[in-house]
């Protein structure tokens, strides 16, 4: 497995001569099934702004949060879900606009505890003068599958590796070079060369516009790209580490049980020969 990070924030894993569905099984645990902070209750006290309550809590639960690595999951809780500081984290919003035009941004929520906005600059409302918001907001920890507001990436994406083949039938003519999306095609040395291969779309409109047939494109299955991009609410490696101690304690949950099966199948043979 090899490293790779990129300008963007992204993190790029290169799988070689891995199976597709372990590689699938650690995106869609990152996407599903890691625990991660946000906002699940909100108790709005006074909105007389143009958002009706229910699309302002929505807005709010889709703020990405940091923290939490003290809370306890509501399942596990003592107070059985129903929400207590051991479980919940709290945030309020006071703001009353002083000027129309007025934009909320997520620097106004104010934390009570261990979990706070990932960024000061995300834009919750608009508000004209006089109008006025009080709330408060109960942070929670929960999975991806139960709601997108959990997940924890915006891009978590598996991709084959790109084979872009050029014969001896180049000539050099530089249509693909034009008509190429990701531009990286270029003229060396008076031969037609591939710049970055990952960034291949394989759209395949190289091939098809080369008049001398003269380009192949197509992918390697025995290397696979994953491409992570969080949200902000664990960092990359965080993520793909707490995903990969899941699967682990997955397949030794499986392991248990199926050994305990065959323990359970060997004594009732014992018992029908005896």
């Amino acid at each position: 497995m090899e490293l790779e990070f990129s300008s963007d924030a992204q993190l790029h894993l290169i799988f070689r001569g891995a199976d597709l569905a372990f590689v699938n099984a650690i995106r869609r645990i990152i996407m599903a099934d890691l625990l991660i902070p946000a906002i699940d209750k909100v108790y709005i006290f006074e909105n007389t702004s143009i958002l009706h309550d229910e699309i302002l809590a929505n807005r709010l639960s889709m703020i990405p949060l940091k923290g939490g690595e003290n809370l306890v999951p509501p399942d596990k809780c003592n107070c059985g879900g129903k929400g207590c500081p051991q479980c919940e984290a709290i945030l309020s919003l006071e703001v009353e606009a002083s000027e129309n035009f007025t934009i909320v941004y997520s620097n106004k929520l104010k934390s009570e505890g261990s979990v706070y906005p990932v960024s000061e600059n995300i834009p919750i409302v608009k508000l004209n003068a006089g109008q006025k918001i009080s709330l408060e907001a109960h942070a929670r920890l929960g999975k991806g599958r139960d709601h997108a507001k959990w997940q924890p990436v915006s891009v978590c994406v598996i991709k084959y590796q790109p084979v872009i083949s050029i014969n001896e039938k180049c000539d050099v003519c530089g249509i693909c070079l034009e008509r190429c999306p990701k531009k990286i095609l270029e003229v060396k040395n008076k031969k037609l060369i591939v710049t970055s291969i990952w960034k291949c779309s394989l759209c395949k409109v190289c091939e098809e516009v080369c008049p001398n047939s003269a380009i192949n494109v197509s992918y390697n299955d025995n290397v696979l790209q994953l491409t992570i991009e969080t949200t902000g609410s664990r960092s990359n490696e965080e993520l793909l580490i707490m995903a990969c101690e899941y699967l682990i304690n997955k397949c030794e949950e499986l392991k248990e049980s199926i050994n305990s099966a065959i323990g359970v199948i060997s004594h009732g043979k014992e018992n029908i020969t005896n």
